[in-house]
């Protein structure tokens, strides 16, 4: 039994890598579309948004599912309560994203009026804490985290 469930932790841990990678990704052409002004990359964001939806929807259902299997207890529920919380912030982050995405449409016709020096560090520094901390929730790393 016990196998089964650490096999559901490992996928559920995977997934949560994915969704990460997904909203990163995000992140990183939101940026891009910004500084370049780049309409159809911007609309492609927010076209894919979904994506990021299904993915926390799959990983909501696959907590639910391991509480009502498992009923897990202590150390364990805590986990999984983390990651319910997790992917809720992971799916914030994607709607920023996707903002981010609505304004460079917005003003995509109009000049700058100051360059956006700070925007691509503000946004290696978003993709790195998430990261590090999704990194340091897998790998249980208080160091990192």
């Amino acid at each position: 039994m016990r196998r089964k469930f650490d096999e559901q932790l490992n996928n559920l841990n995977d997934l949560l890598i994915d969704m990460a990678e997904t909203v990163k990704k995000a992140i990183s052409n939101a940026d891009k579309a910004l500084i370049e002004q780049d309409v159809a990359l911007a609309q492609k964001i927010i076209d894919s948004e979904g994506e990021i939806d299904k993915k926390e929807k799959e990983l909501e259902k696959m907590c639910i599912e391991i509480i009502l299997q498992q009923q897990p207890v202590a150390s364990d529920l805590r986990l999984i309560s983390a990651v319910q919380k997790i992917i809720t912030d992971l799916e914030r982050i994607g709607d920023h994203a996707e903002d981010i995405s609505e304004i460079t449409i917005h003003l995509a016709d109009k000049q700058y009026i100051k360059k956006l020096d700070h925007i691509p560090k503000m946004a290696e520094a978003a993709m790195k804490m998430v990261t590090d901390s999704i990194e340091a929730f897998v790998k249980k790393d208080i160091k990192l985290a």
